[in-house]
């Protein structure tokens, strides 16, 4: 048996627990349609809420990305400042 295939295994589950450790537990995400401004390139706007924070964030993607890096986008996401009411303050 070679070493490669005594590895390879070990780095399967290892993906599989770091996929669920940094998964985004979602409560919703809606993504737009591609939106063409007067100007620029055309983008799309993310909106979601995790299942932790009903607090709706947003995002700002190039039309054309792929999955992977809208994932990649939600997760370096870091929320900028509120403004108005917070829901909790009723």
């Amino acid at each position: 048996m070679s070493a490669d295939t005594a590895v390879r295994p070990v780095f399967a589950n290892l993906a599989r627990a770091m996929r669920r450790h940094t998964a985004l537990k979602l409560g919703r995400c809606r993504l737009s349609a591609p939106i063409q401004p007067p100007w620029g390139r055309p983008y799309r706007t993310i909106e979601w809420t995790l299942k932790s924070d009903p607090n709706v964030q947003r995002c700002v993607v190039p039309a054309d990305c792929t999955p992977s890096e809208i994932a990649d986008a939600l997760q370096s996401h870091v929320p900028g400042r509120r403004y108005g009411p917070r829901d909790d303050d009723e």
